[in-house]
C-alpha cells in the first residue's frame, strides 16, 4: 500500500528536487510528495515529459506546487546547467534518475559507460554542484536496487570499458552510487545534512494504478500480475521507502530504507541492511577520488 496521510506528515514549505520524476519510482515519489503538500521539482531529461508528468500530478494532486528543471545525467555539461539555474532553496534531493539496459558500447555525452555515467556519476556531479541551493538540514537520497549486492566494485577500474552481462553493470552503478552517498554522508558529519540510500524493492508496472502519460498496461497484463501481488508490488508502493527516506522523522544519515516484507520484494518502509562493500569506508573513499577524476567535478570544501 502507497504512504498515505496517516503514515507521511505535511510538507508544505519544503522543496525536493527528483530526477527522472517523469516516469516509474521517480513519477509516484513526485505524486506522494506534492500531494502532502511539499513543492517539487521534476527534473527530467524531456520537458515534453515532465509536462506530461506535471498534468498527471495535478490531476491526482489538486493544488501541487511543481517545477521542471531540464537535466540528462549522461552530460555533464547538462548536469552543469541545470545546477546553476537553480535559484531556490532545496530541502531534499532523490537521486532516481537512471539506466535500467545498455550494450557495453553505449557511452555518456562525455565518453563515460552509459550506466555508470549515468546513474552514478551524473548524480555525483549533480550534488557537488548543489551547495547553493541545498537548505543547511538537507537529505540526500540514492534510489539503490537489490541489485547492489551482486555487485563488485574496484573504483580502479571504474573507467575501464564494461565486458559482462548489462544487468551486473546495472548493479555496478546502484553500488557505486550507494557508496558514494554513505561516503558524502561521512563528509557531512558534524552538519545537520544527511545523505542515505533507498531501495523499491520488486516493483512492477503491472500492479501500478494508472496514470495518463505513464507505461501502458493492458488489461490481461494486469490481470495476470494479481496473481503476483502476495509477492512483488506497484511503483506507487516501491516510491514508499525512497519518499521514507527523504522526509520521515525517523530516518536518518547512513541509513539503507526498503520494503520490510520477505526478500524485501514489497511492503512498508524499514531499515535495511546494504553490502559491506558499499559501507566500506576505503572504498567510498576510492570511489570519490575516482569520481572526481572522472567527472571534472569536486565538493566544495
Amino acid at each position: 500500500m502507497p504512504l498515505s496521510s496517516t503514515t507521511l506528515p505535511r510538507l508544505d514549505g519544503r522543496t525536493v528536487l527528483v530526477t527522472g520524476a517523469n516516469a516509474g519510482i521517480g513519477y509516484w515519489c513526485a505524486e506522494i510528495l506534492a500531494a502532502h503538500g511539499a513543492r517539487v521539482l521534476l527534473g527530467c531529461r524531456s520537458t515534453q515529459r515532465a509536462e506530461v508528468a506535471a498534468s498527471s500530478i495535478r490531476a491526482h494532486a489538486p493544488g501541487a506546487d511543481l517545477g521542471i528543471v531540464p537535466i540528462d545525467l549522461g552530460s555533464l555539461a547538462s548536469v552543469a546547467s541545470a545546477a546553476a539555474s537553480l535559484d531556490e532553496r532545496v530541502d531534499a534531493v532523490i537521486c532516481n534518475a537512471g539506466v535500467k539496459a545498455a550494450d557495453r558500447a553505449s557511452r555518456t555525452a562525455d565518453g563515460l559507460d552509459l550506466m555508470v555515467g549515468t546513474n552514478a556519476l551524473g548524480h555525483f556531479a549533480l550534488l557537488a554542484q548543489l551547495g547553493h541551493v541545498l537548505a543547511d538540514d538537507a537529505r540526500v537520497v540514492a534510489v539503490g536496487s537489490l541489485a547492489h549486492r551482486f555487485a563488485e566494485i574496484d573504483p580502479e577500474t571504474l573507467a575501464q570499458p564494461w565486458t559482462g552481462a548489462s544487468l551486473r553493470q546495472y548493479g555496478r552503478s546502484k553500488a557505486a552510487l550507494m557508496a558514494l552517498t554513505f561516503e558524502l554522508n561521512r563528509r557531512w558529519r558534524g552538519s545537520a545534512r544527511a545523505a542515505l540510500c533507498a531501495h523499491p524493492g520488486y516493483a512492477v508496472d503491472p500492479l501500478t494504478p494508472r496514470r495518463d502519460g505513464l507505461a501502458a498496461v493492458p488489461g490481461w497484463a494486469r490481470a495476470l500480475a494479481s496473481l503476483s501481488r502476495p509477492f512483488v508490488q506497484g511503483k506507487d508502493s516501491g516510491a514508499a521507502p525512497v519518499v521514507h527516506a527523504a522526509v520521515a522523522a525517523d530516518a536518518t544519515g547512513g541509513d539503507y530504507w526498503g520494503p520490510g516484507g520477505l526478500l524485501e520484494f514489497r511492503g512498508a518502509p524499514k531499515r535495511v541492511a546494504a553490502s559491506e562493500q558499499v559501507r566500506s569506508t576505503e572504498v567510498g573513499r576510492a570511489l570519490w577520488r575516482v569520481a572526481e577524476e572522472m567527472t571534472g567535478v569536486r565538493f566544495p570544501g
